[in-house]
Parts: C-alpha cells; sequence; structure tokens
C-alpha cells in the first residue's frame, strides 16, 4: 500500500470500520489498488497496536473507559492481580437510568468476546418505548454471588438512596432470580413470556402427537393469558383434560413454570403490575444483536467489544432524543381532537397511541370496571377504558395528572421527576455530580488503570 492507502486504512481504523468495508473504500478511492483483505487485517492490527502502546488489553481496556467517562468498578481474584469482573455505565445511561428506573430487562451472553465470558446486560425503556443500556459487565461465572456484585454496583447508579426498579424482568435464571430476591426485595421479578412459551412448546412437541399440539398450544395460551385466577382455574382445568394421556407434559408445565412461577408470567397476576408492557427479554436480546452487528463476529476482543458498545449507545442516544422531539413538535392526526388537548405536546407518542387504541374499547365497555378489565391502568400507567368512558361521557379532555409520570418525560437536560408518590424532584445535574463524588471516594473501584505491567491481560 501507498502512504496515502495506508492513512486511510489508518483513518477508517479509528472509525470503527470493518476490514471489509476499508476494503471496499481503498477500492473505490484508488481504483488501481490491489490490495487483499489479509493485507488490510495486517496493518489495521499494527495501527491499533500502536494505538495500545505498551498497554496490556486490560489495561487499555480500562484507559477507554475512563476516557469515556464510564463509571466502572472492577474486581479482582484473591491473592492475585487478575481481573474477575467488570461494571461499567455511560454517564448518560446514569442519567437515563434516573430518569426512568420502573421497569428494567437483564440478559446474559456469551458470544461477544473470544474469552466466552458471561456479559451481562441490563436495559431501561424510555417514555418513548426506545431501549437504552443502562450497564454492562463482564462476570467470571453465572452464579448468585456474581449477579449480587452486578446488582450492588447497578444500586449505585441511584441518585436516590431509596430507588429502585418496579420491576426487573429476566428468564428463569435461577441464580439471577435469587440475588434479584437478595439486593432488591422490593422489585418484582418477571419472567420472559416469549421464552417460557419457547420451552413449553418445544416439550409439546416431545411428548404430545402431532394431531393434538396445535390445539394443546392453544390450551396453554389460554392460561398463560388468563385474565383473573377464576379464569386462570378453568382454563388450567382445560388443559389437564387435555393432557390426561401426556402425564410427562402437564408435569413439566406445572412443576417447572405455573406452580413456582405463574406469579411472574400469567396474565391473572401479572396484569396487576406495573410493567409498563414489558413481559418479554426481546429488547435486551435486540440490544445483543444489534451488539454483534456491530462487532462483525463474535471472537474480538473486550476492547473491540467496548468500541462496539460506544457506537451502539451513541445511535441509541441519538435516536432517543428524536423521539423526544417528536413527542414534543409532532401531531398525529388521531391526537388532533380536543380529547388529547392537555396530553399533546407533554406525553410521548407512543403513550397517545396507546390511548388511542383503548379508546376503541368505550363502546362495548363504557364505564363499566369489571367489563374493561383496567389492565392499561395497572401495568402501563394509562387511562383505561372505562376511565375514557367516563370522561367522553362527561365530554372533558383527558386530564395530564392521569397518565403516569414516566410517560411524561421527554428530555434528559433539564430537572425531572423521580418518584410522583412523593412529587419530589431531582435536579440532574447535581445529582450527577454527587454520584461522581460518590464514585471518586470508594476504595473498591475499578481504577487499576496504574502502570504496573502485572495485571494479566486475561479475565478469566
Amino acid at each position: 500500500m501507498t502512504t496515502d492507502e495506508k492513512q486511510h486504512v489508518a483513518d477508517l481504523t479509528k472509525r470503527h470500520v470493518s476490514p471489509r468495508h476499508i476494503l471496499f473504500s481503498l477500492q473505490d478511492r484508488y481504483p488501481e489498488n490491489v490490495t487483499r483483505i489479509t493485507e488490510v487485517y495486517k496493518h489495521k492490527s499494527v495501527i491499533q497496536k500502536e494505538i495500545r502502546g505498551p498497554r496490556s488489553e486490560i489495561q487499555h481496556l480500562f484507559k477507554l473507559i475512563e476516557d469515556a467517562g464510564y463509571v466502572y468498578w472492577s474486581r479482582k481474584k484473591d491473592d492475585s492481580e487478575v481481573v474477575r469482573e467488570i461494571f461499567w455505565a455511560h454517564p448518560d445511561s446514569v442519567k437515563l437510568l434516573n430518569i426512568f428506573p420502573i421497569v428494567l430487562v437483564m440478559d446474559s451472553t456469551y458470544k461477544t468476546n473470544k474469552y466466552r465470558q458471561p456479559l451481562i446486560e441490563i436495559v431501561g425503556m424510555t417514555s418513548t418505548e426506545l431501549t437504552f443500556a443502562v450497564a454492562f459487565a463482564y462476570i467470571e461465572s453465572e452464579q448468585t454471588k456474581n449477579f449480587c456484585w452486578v446488582l450492588e454496583k447497578l444500586k449505585e447508579l441511584f441518585v436516590k438512596k431509596d430507588m429502585c426498579p418496579q420491576v426487573i424482568l429476566t428468564d428463569r435464571d435461577l441464580a439471577l432470580m435469587k440475588a434479584i430476591e437478595i439486593m432488591f426485595p422490593k422489585s418484582i421479578n418477571l419472567l420472559c413470556r416469549f421464552h417460557i412459551n419457547k420451552n413449553v412448546g418445544a416439550k409439546c412437541k416431545q411428548h404430545v402427537v402431532n394431531d393434538l399440539q396445535k390445539m394443546i398450544d392453544t390450551l396453554w395460551m389460554e392460561v398463560v393469558w388468563a385474565s383473573d385466577e377464576v379464569e386462570y382455574g378453568q382454563r388450567l382445568h382445560q388443559l389437564e383434560q387435555a393432557c390426561v394421556d401426556y402425564s410427562g407434559f402437564i408435569n413439566y408445565v406445572k412443576d417447572t413454570w405455573l406452580t413456582p412461577h405463574r406469579h411472574r408470567f400469567v396474565g391473572a397476576w401479572i396484569n396487576q403490575v406495573l410493567h409498563l408492557g414489558k413481559t418479554t427479554t426481546n429488547r435486551v436480546e435486540s440490544a445483543h444483536w444489534k451488539l454483534k452487528q456491530m462487532l462483525g463476529n463474535s471472537i474480538g476482543d473486550m476492547v473491540k467489544c467496548l468500541e462496539a458498545m460506544n457506537n451502539n449507545l451513541r445511535l441509541q442516544l441519538g435516536n432517543i432524543r428524536a423521539s423526544f422531539q417528536k413527542s414534543f413538535y409532532e401531531v398525529e392526526h388521531v391526537h388532533v381532537s380536543p380529547f388529547y388537548g392537555y396530553l399533546r405536546g407533554s406525553v410521548s407518542r407512543a403513550a397517545l397511541r396507546r390511548i388511542a387504541e383503548e379508546l376503541l374499547r368505550v363502546d362495548y365497555v363504557g364505564t363499566n370496571r369489571q367489563i374493561c378489565g383496567c389492565t392499561l391502568r395497572t401495568s402501563y400507567g394509562l387511562p383505561c377504558a372505562c376511565e375514557l368512558g367516563r370522561y367522553t361521557l362527561g365530554g372533558i379532555p383527558i386530564p395530564i395528572d392521569v397518565v403516569h409520570v414516566h410517560w411524561r418525560k421527554l428530555t434528559m437536560e433539564v430537572e425531572l421527576e423521580v418518584g410522583e408518590d412523593d412529587g419530589s424532584e431531582v435536579d440532574m445535574t447535581s445529582a450527577m455530580d454527587e454520584l461522581w463524588r460518590r464514585f471518586r471516594s470508594l476504595d473498591v473501584i475499578g481504577k487499576i488503570i496504574k502502570e504496573a505491567t502485572t495485571i494479566h491481560s486475561s479475565i478469566s
């Protein structure tokens, strides 16, 4: 490669462009170029080594974390300098967490780094129903004590001591569930419906003859979606009758899911929980997928993983700010009615859409609470059909204060309510300053980015 071509590769490498796309760019800019992909990889590796200098991989990772302004912690293996676990969160993620703390989703994956260390990702949801990464952690193993350490650090991110998520959504990971019970005893731990249904469907195929599988799948879904405990009992009885010849399947369903965990995923129970519509971990899995797309493969080192996370986070924040602006300034046709007059520009478009959908139920619900079921009120914090029926009968617009404060937060930049029970407000600037003071004062922090060369470049 010529000097200009090498400089072009260096520029694109610093922008985290993949080798394949670097080669395409070289060929477009320099038509006579005959560089092969292997040469691009080699030159890219040389550039990355120059950037890293004499630092080990783990030292360089901590430098990048500090340079990016992350809040972070780490801990070492006993009697050694080997780092066993790392937890980090971007300042903007911390800000979003304290603005939108109600529902968090947690999941882990092994497929983002060459060490196959479990990567824990914690995500939240904004008023515009967009996902944001709260924090990441590499842990040594998926045991309760390791998850407790992660959740302990998550606690440190809240600017109010008594603040905690109302709901934490996970898969059926017993170690993680136990850790949540220990560290966030006031939070409700829901389980992902999607994965439960997937597991039950797979077990059904193992035990039930083909002709009956569809019927039994339908009966199972009716159990899951039962709206109250009476209906749940009826639907379960129907399922049991249909599975009288399939004891292996019905015993699995009852022993693994319904008896110990029905309150974590069956509608009769979770419809009374303010989960904002989040009943699956698909959001965090989608975040994992986007991260893997940016990595290009699953065997990168941890520095590459961090770079991909930074890029992904920038995209998330841009989309979130744009969605706030849309809710301020753009009005959908269905919301032009004076009925939404108090809400336009003050409530997210996502909330308005859900209210508009609920309004369609008013014709047959009227103001009858029993027929309504009030799920939108209890699970979303939004006016349900029977409430909307009363407003339409009275000819009055929907009051702003019947919309949960979560849906009324449309900025990251000013003082925002963090709890509606006491009406308290927190100045996010001073709160973040306090968080940083707390962070800087802790001895246990992962400030091992020292010049020592004893730190191993492995996390194992």
